[in-house]
């Protein structure tokens, strides 16, 4: 059973692999701010994820810690990225307003 567990285990993290490769994609590509900034903060939850399947493959608790710190921070630097565009765009629709 602990061998299907681990295969299981390997296989999920194959796909969130292909996940956080596709999220790159999309982040790269975009084609708006909202786009790439939507792919920056699904390469950080399926990151997240993949430190927590990590965590259980080789039943190490301490990397669940980790993640949640990881987590946090990830939150943290899509917020500021957001608050970084809609200050962007704020200023844009002034200066669209005034011309």
């Amino acid at each position: 059973m602990d061998e299907a567990y681990r295969i299981l285990f390997i296989v999920i993290l194959f796909c969130l692999g292909a996940g956080i490769l596709f999220a790159l994609i999309r982040a790269i590509r975009g084609p708006r701010t909202a786009d790439r900034i939507m792919g920056v903060n699904m390469i950080g939850t399926l990151s997240l994820l993949s430190i927590a399947v990590i965590a259980l493959l080789f039943s190490e608790s301490w990397l669940l810690d980790v993640s949640l710190i990881y987590g946090l921070i990830s939150f943290l630097a899509v917020i500021a990225l957001v608050k970084t565009h809609m200050a962007g765009h704020k200023k844009e629709k002034e200066e669209d307003g005034d011309a």
